[in-house]
């Protein structure tokens, strides 16, 4: 990676809970509703603290690798084998990522403004968007990111704060939902919803302070647990789960029931405006990394000219989802595991390897 501006504190926070908040939007609340039913919000209070106990043991194993991401990491401990099959992975990741957020951004508002406009032009839209960005490095993404965290979070506040008088808590009953398995084994999968973690693993070569790495990690998952909380919370108590099945993008419904006074109503189009800001960031953090990771791999000069044909890509696969519902099952069936495997399982145990191997190494040396 070329040399770039390295990021504070808040910079770093904002690259983390960006990607999370995204998920909020795109129905990681949803998802955790129709799963454990009255029991949602029970499931992420305990998916919460193992995200929180996880991210201490991230935070962990990379005290050894303060200069390094993942993907040197990889390169450390299995040699550039092991390094090709990890960036691949994590490319195959977040483009996938990217053509799931296009596609659903799209399809939103395709239906709700222009449902006689090609889909096309509004993918258009948000990747020409995304490359402009990336063409400016990865420091400016994260600094716009900044710029717009504090925006998107006000405004899922405001959405709270503003559906809880039609809040009904009966719904909240019974505690355990579904059930036990449910709610606290099956229903570990819902950690997806901290998709932020993939973010996490590229972040330290780009820290102006290596040491706040662990308090970024934390920070990033505590604010993204209390939004997410939040979010399940008004879905739960407003709306049947069937109703919040149905939607394309579950809290949208949200901010249609939201008036004041009688002169000022469907304010839903100013939540709209901020989610497209939250696309943008989002696709722009996604594909610079993607870039990011090419790099490494080819050790091509500049990896910003790599955008557009990457962008090319991730256009490509939005346009063969024909349909939302083959969005949701991708999502569901393949993105989810697969991330989880990779993010929660793969990545972890690369860390653990190369720690070990690394205090190996250390020990012959002091020998």
């Amino acid at each position: 990676m070329e040399k770039v501006e390295k990021v504070g504190t808040l910079e770093a926070i904002s690259f983390i809970v960006i990607v999370m908040i995204n998920q909020i939007i795109l129905n990681s609340p949803k998802s955790i509703v129709v799963s454990t039913g009255s029991a949602s919000w029970l499931n992420v209070i305990f998916i919460s603290f193992l995200a929180v106990v996880f991210c201490l043991f991230i935070a962990r194993l990379f005290r050894r690798f303060k200069n390094e991401d993942i993907i040197d990491i990889s390169e450390f401990l299995g040699g550039k084998i092991l390094k090709v099959i990890i960036g691949i992975l994590y490319l195959i990741l977040f483009l996938g990522v990217n053509a799931l957020i296009l596609r659903y951004f799209s399809e939103c508002i395709k239906l709700i403004y222009y449902p006689t406009s090609p889909r096309i032009f509004i993918l258009l839209f948000f990747i020409v968007g995304s490359i402009l960005a990336v063409s400016r490095g990865i420091s400016s993404v994260i600094r716009t990111n900044l710029i717009i965290m504090p925006f998107l979070l006000v405004s899922i506040l405001v959405i709270f704060f503003s559906v809880s008088k039609w809040f009904v808590w009966e719904r909240a009953f019974p505690i355990f939902g579904y059930g036990f398995n449910p709610t606290f084994l099956t229903g570990l999968t819902n950690v997806f919803a901290f998709g932020g973690f993939a973010n996490l693993y590229f972040l330290m070569p780009l820290l102006k302070n290596k040491e706040n790495f662990k308090k970024i990690s934390i920070i990033s998952v505590i604010v993204s647990s209390i939004y997410l909380f939040i979010s399940v919370i008004c879905l739960l108590l407003t709306f049947s789960n069937s109703a919040t099945s149905q939607e394309i993008i579950a809290i949208y419904p949200l901010t249609r029931i939201i008036e004041y006074g009688r002169f000022f109503q469907r304010v839903d189009a100013i939540f709209i405006f901020l989610w497209i800001l939250s696309a943008f960031c989002y696709l722009s953090t996604s594909l610079v990394l993607v870039t990011h990771i090419f790099k490494k791999l080819t050790y091509i000069s500049n990896e910003k000219i790599m955008s557009l044909p990457f962008s090319s890509m991730i256009l490509g696969l939005a346009l063969s989802i024909n349909s939302f519902t083959n969005a949701r099952f991708i999502q569901e069936n393949i993105y989810k595991f697969f991330y989880l495997v990779l993010a929660f399982i793969i990545t972890p145990l690369i860390l653990i390897l190369a720690n070990w191997k690394k205090r190996k190494k250390e020990k012959e040396f002091s020998v």
